[in-house]
């Protein structure tokens, strides 16, 4: 920036637009502003340049993918010293709202994976499903572990269901402890 230079983008616009006009050479003005002149006309199309890149960014839908471009942009606007608090301001909302969305997604497919899984061990996927209840819970594993015995075992995994007597003990679910009347191997076993 030359000595004594405001960055303040009105000056700039105003300068270079006051640049497309013929001066005279001979006045004092002019003699003054004219080393000055042509970083204004070259910082007044860098800075346009810029925000027509912001924007079209800004116009486009983003994804996470974009996220470090943007944030390239983020830090080249910053840099710049454009006063342009508005576009600085949407573009750093942006970014937040893009890595927002794509930790939800993780967040969101932990979750999915953390519902799948057993509930009474939580090591392996759940493929038992309890009725009346209708929780899919508990592994196959630990189902075998809560049925009375291997015969018993053997024959959900033939079956694909398994009556729980009454007057036996009773076999809760793991997810909200309600005595089961049937568990039922699911399709994903």
């Amino acid at each position: 920036t030359p000595a004594g230079v405001s960055e303040d983008p009105h000056v700039v616009a105003a300068a270079s637009a006051l640049s497309r006009t013929k001066g005279c050479n001979c006045c004092k003005w002019w003699c003054d502003f004219g080393p000055v002149w042509d970083w204004l006309v070259q910082t007044n199309l860098k800075w346009s340049e810029l925000e027509g890149r912001t924007q079209a960014a800004l116009a486009k839908r983003s994804t996470i993918d974009d996220a470090s471009m943007l944030g390239r942009l983020l830090n080249e606007l910053r840099a710049s010293s454009v006063v342009n608090k508005r576009l600085a301001a949407e573009l750093a909302l942006r970014i937040r709202s893009v890595v927002g969305a794509a930790t939800a997604e993780v967040e969101a497919d932990e979750e999915e994976l953390r519902i799948a899984m057993c509930r009474q061990c939580g090591r392996y996927r759940a493929s038992f499903r309890f009725i009346p209840c209708d929780h899919v819970c508990m592994c196959r594993a630990c189902v075998g572990h809560a049925l009375p015995s291997r015969e018993s075992f053997d024959m959900l995994l033939e079956k694909k269901v398994h009556m729980v007597l009454p007057g036996g003990a009773p076999i809760r679910c793991p997810e909200c402890e309600q005595a089961a009347a049937v568990i039922a191997q699911t399709s994903s076993e």
